[in-house]
């Protein structure tokens, strides 16, 4: 009996022995592991705060509400009734967008195409008898080098594009317009 009680001894502490080996061992590989596993844990979530924020960026910036037309940087929309000048203005306002600022030749070819018609539109120009010059409705002149204006430079007179050309026109006139942003 003094045997088996000195083999359940012995049995116990040759237990107690590989267990704490083990979690010394454990706890070894965790100071060896713990640091690299952080840096993992890191560089996986500043990869997905970067797939996340560039798919809310692509979301915002490349795409048109519903009836708005994308072309380039910008979306486009077209009216279908007629209003004046100033009416027009104010309607592009009131969708936080504004009259059309043509940037250069490539975009009203692009206008053009889309308008497949000969009526005149509205867009954001209009003669400024404070300036004395014609002058985008974002406040910037028009450069003459890129646009000609067909028609008389004159108090209440506003730009309408037909075909390929831009045109002075009273600016109580009602046309079609189109508004971007």
């Amino acid at each position: 009996m003094q045997d088996e009680e000195r083999y359940m001894t012995l049995n116990v502490q040759l237990k107690k022995r590989s267990s704490i080996q083990t979690s010394q061992l454990k706890c070894q590989d965790c100071s060896v592991v713990l640091p690299w596993y952080k840096i993992l844990l890191r560089i996986s979530g500043t990869v997905n705060g970067i797939l996340v924020l560039t798919l809310i960026t692509l979301f915002l910036l490349g795409m048109c509400p519903s009836e708005w037309l994308k072309y380039q940087e910008k979306c486009y929309w077209f009216s279908n009734e007629l209003k004046s000048w100033s009416d027009s203005y104010g309607y592009c306002l009131g969708r936080k967008s504004r009259l059309l600022i043509i940037q250069d030749q490539l975009e009203m070819a692009f206008i053009q195409k889309t308008l497949k018609q000969s009526n005149y539109v509205w867009i954001g120009l209009n003669f400024t008898s404070l300036k004395t010059t014609w002058t985008w409705v974002d406040g910037s002149p028009l450069d003459s080098k890129i646009f000609f204006i067909k028609g008389p430079a004159k108090e209440n007179s506003c730009a309408a594009i037909k075909e390929n050309r831009i045109y002075s026109e009273t600016c109580s006139s009602v046309f079609k317009w189109i508004c971007q942003y």
